[in-house]
């Protein structure tokens, strides 16, 4: 507050602090006024100590005497700042009480003092000018009080990197949130850093800002049918037939995405909705055991030898039990003559039952020889065809003019082998 010595009046300090700018500027202006008004050569001498503003109107012209008027007395280490009084004109005097304070230099070390007067001074008095290197932990114009603690060290600094930009800031500690608000960068409620926002920072630290959104969408995703065999004594063993065939189902899947600047970072999945349930395929396997005729059980050394010539065209493996002996296999069910005619079909194309078209997967009529059902051909010509298994279904079934049809890679190939008169070995 402001006390009146003889007959002035009190006033708070604040509001003091805001007239007393413009008090002067108008007895600049307004020489017989404010200020100016006093009687008979007397002046106005604002006196500020701390919290207090004492007022004193006064013919003395020594600040001393003007402080003992105001019966303001000062400590053994209080003192005045005069720069703002000038004897005879209304002025201001500025008393600056001594205060317990504790300082830290650049050494780190901490010394406890007793000081009056500004920060800048005191960094006067200890020879510290302050540059870009150096930071304060308070303003360089505060005024000392009981129990600051004031602290110089060297600046950190930091380059923060956001929105496509970057920015230097100097401080001389903190966190990297502290950092953020030095440079002027906002967080967004899901926006991340890197560093994380407590961390300390260090000088040379570069603290990345991720601007972050989630958003939800929805998709629809075909799903797999399941296979599934069953048994069945309708069909003979190696046989199989499709009975249910399977479909596809789908559903709506809700997915969770994280945006990073922009860019899909993740996303999780929060919801999955059935829209239709897939159908199981259903396959058939044949556990009925082919009959047998003794009399076709017919070894090698009565079969008639086949004088053969050139390797096989089929291009299966024959398994290890096949054993050939004298052009014929060593040991099989049955025999079976007819005439096998030869076709082709483009790479990657499929048989009836199911496999890929290759040299070795025949067409047959499945009545006679039941998918799957392994053979051994050659021409009686000597031609070989090799090792095989029934796989397809003949465009001859219903014509009855050839037993099988062999497949070849190639169209030359099928005019080659023609229509030839052949032993067909079951195995």
């Amino acid at each position: 507050m402001i006390t009146q010595v003889m007959g002035s009046y009190k006033l708070s300090r604040t509001v003091i602090l805001r007239t007393f700018a413009l008090v002067l500027a108008i007895a600049v202006l307004c020489t017989g006024t404010a200020f100016a008004a006093a009687p008979g050569g007397m002046y106005h001498v604002d006196i500020y100590d701390g919290p207090e503003i004492t007022r004193v109107t006064t013919l003395r012209t020594d600040a001393e005497a003007v402080l003992k008027q105001a019966d303001i007395a000062l400590g053994e280490n209080d003192r005045l700042s005069l720069n703002e009084f000038q004897a005879g004109q209304d002025s201001v005097i500025v008393v600056y009480r001594a205060s317990e304070i504790s300082f830290t230099g650049l050494d780190g070390k901490t010394q406890k003092l007793t000081f009056a007067g500004r920060v800048s001074e005191l960094l006067d008095s200890k020879n510290i000018a302050l540059n870009d290197e150096l930071v304060l932990n308070v303003g360089l114009n505060d005024i000392v009080t009981d129990g600051m603690s004031v602290e110089i060290k060297y600046a950190c600094n930091v380059t923060v990197v956001a929105d496509g930009g970057s920015k230097q800031v100097s401080m001389g500690s903190g966190t990297v949130s502290d950092a953020l608000k030095k440079a002027e960068i906002t967080l967004g409620e899901f926006d991340e850093t890197s560093p994380a926002p407590d961390a300390e920072i260090t000088d040379g630290l570069t603290v990345t800002v991720y601007r972050v959104e989630y958003k939800t969408r929805t998709e629809e995703k075909s799903v797999a049918f399941d296979k599934k065999q069953v048994k069945s004594d309708e069909l003979y063993e190696g046989q199989s037939k499709i009975t249910q065939k399977g479909e596809n189902g789908s559903k709506n899947v809700t997915y969770k995405d994280k945006i990073v600047d922009g860019k899909l970072d993740s996303s999780t999945v929060v919801e999955e909705k059935e829209l239709k349930k897939p159908v199981t395929q259903i396959t058939a396997v044949g556990t009925k055991v082919k009959p047998t005729n003794s009399t076709q059980q017919v070894k090698a050394a009565s079969a008639q030898p086949v004088k053969t010539k050139g390797s096989a065209i089929s291009e299966l493996t024959p398994p290890s039990s096949l054993n050939i002996v004298n052009g014929v296999p060593s040991s099989y069910k049955s025999v079976v003559k007819g005439k096998a005619a030869a076709y082709t079909a483009p790479a990657g194309a499929g048989t009836a039952s199911g496999r890929k078209v290759k040299p070795g997967y025949i067409a047959v009529n499945p009545k006679q020889f039941p998918y799957g059902t392994e053979l051994y051909i050659v021409s009686t010509d000597g031609r070989v065809y090799g090792y095989c298994i029934a796989a397809d279904t003949g465009g001859f079934v219903n014509k009855g003019k050839f037993t099988v049809d062999l497949f070849m890679n190639t169209t030359s190939e099928c005019y080659s082998w023609g229509a030839r008169d052949v032993i067909i070995y079951v195995l």
